[in-house]
């Protein structure tokens, strides 16, 4: 699958999940799901403090996408009703792994990260798809993770995340996986905090997929 249409699938998919989310019910709420995309297992989980909506996962041979928000644990069980909204994260799986892989990981981070920069890849960071909404405030390679932080003023959601959003790129379990963290507090532009969320995301999913033995 050629770069673009990866990266297309693993931002555009998620999309119908945000549209049809909903908070009010416990039930298949869980700390992790494991997905199987194309004969992969993979571990789907998220930062401390932040749990899986059973309803909003999707799998199929071409990928998969997660929704994730806050969630509390009374009595051992976690739920996110009456929990406060704060943030909204996204993990999407494709079922191939890094385009031009073969190269080595490196190489094939700095590419999407050029890629990233271009036209056709900021498009593909846009929720809105307007490229004329979107801005691509930074594009950052950490170790084995392309962060970006971009601003998307045509997106339009019933819970109101901030325009501002942050999204990483890695490696986990052979395949190409993109999270996504969007704050929903107005009073913090520069998203610092879904900063310092997305960065745990990327740690807890890298942990949760190490290979065992």
């Amino acid at each position: 699958m050629p770069v673009l249409a990866k990266i297309r699938f693993a931002f555009w998919g998620v999309l119908p999940l945000l549209a049809a989310c909903s908070f009010s019910a416990t039930e298949g709420i869980m700390e992790e799901r494991v997905v199987l995309v194309d004969g992969a297992r993979v571990v789907i989980t998220g930062p401390p403090g932040f749990c899986l909506d059973e309803r909003l996962v999707d799998e199929s041979r071409t990928g998969a996408v997660a929704f994730l928000s806050d969630c509390a644990a009374p009595a051992g069980e976690a739920t996110i009703a009456d929990v406060p909204l704060t943030a909204v994260l996204t993990a999407s799986v494709s079922n191939s792994g890094l385009p031009d892989r073969a190269r080595g990981t490196g190489p094939a981070l700095d590419k999407l990260a050029t890629f990233l920069e271009t036209p056709f890849g900021q498009l593909t960071l846009s929720k809105s798809r307007n490229p004329a909404l979107v801005r691509v405030l930074s594009i950052e390679r950490r170790g084995a993770v392309v962060f970006a932080y971009v601003e998307d003023r045509g997106q339009t959601s019933r819970i109101g995340e901030s325009p501002r959003f942050w999204r990483a790129f890695t490696e986990v379990g052979g395949r190409l996986v993109v999270l996504t963290a969007t704050g929903l507090d107005a009073a913090d532009p520069s998203q610092k905090r879904a900063e310092r969320i997305l960065v745990a995301f990327v740690e807890a999913m890298q942990m949760a997929n190490r290979p065992q033995g």
